[in-house]
């Protein structure tokens, strides 16, 4: 089973402007949502083989509260013609607002949009009296963790066994 980390991000009062339109992250695009979120991670080393169903399925167990419950107010998504280009699904795992997922469609990596969605995300749990926001990444997975380090997220101590054999 690959390393995975935990991160967190301090959040601040910046004032961002936002020139994309983000729509929040509702249950009635889940199917869209699956198949963005297989096509990122399909050929990465967070793929375990699923397929479009299983992919809905751990959708569903995100909406269900499994990671806890769903941060609406902090869940994005960017679509385009009824397509998913790339979402942002937030929980409050344990009390913390944890990033659950992250994901880009392949065709629409390298444009900025996870940095966006993320920064959106911080800044509307800011706003909501929220001083952090962690995530859990996979070592291996160095374009995520450029990605997470760039926007400033940094490591922290995974604090029980469970976190330490998370999934």
């Amino acid at each position: 089973m690959p390393k995975r980390i935990r991160m967190s991000l301090r959040l601040s009062d910046e004032n961002r402007e936002f020139l994309i339109t983000f729509i929040p992250a509702e249950k009635k695009h889940l199917y869209a949502m699956a198949e963005a979120v297989l096509d990122a991670y399909r050929d990465t080393i967070d793929y375990e083989g699923e397929d479009l169903e299983q992919t809905l399925d751990e959708l569903k167990r995100v909406y269900k509260g499994s990671y806890g419950p769903l941060m609406e107010e902090a869940s994005f998504l960017l679509m385009e013609d009824n397509l998913v280009k790339a979402g942002v699904l937030v929980c409050l795992y344990r009390g913390e607002p944890t990033i659950t997922y992250t994901f880009t469609r392949k065709k629409d990596q390298r444009l900025g949009y996870a940095t966006l969605l993320i920064l959106k995300s911080a800044h509307e749990l800011y706003k909501l009296g929220y001083h952090s926001l962690y995530l859990y990444v996979t070592v291996e997975n160095s374009s995520a963790l450029r990605l997470y380090e760039s926007l400033g997220f940094s490591e922290v101590p995974l604090t029980t066994v469970t976190e330490i054999n998370i999934d």
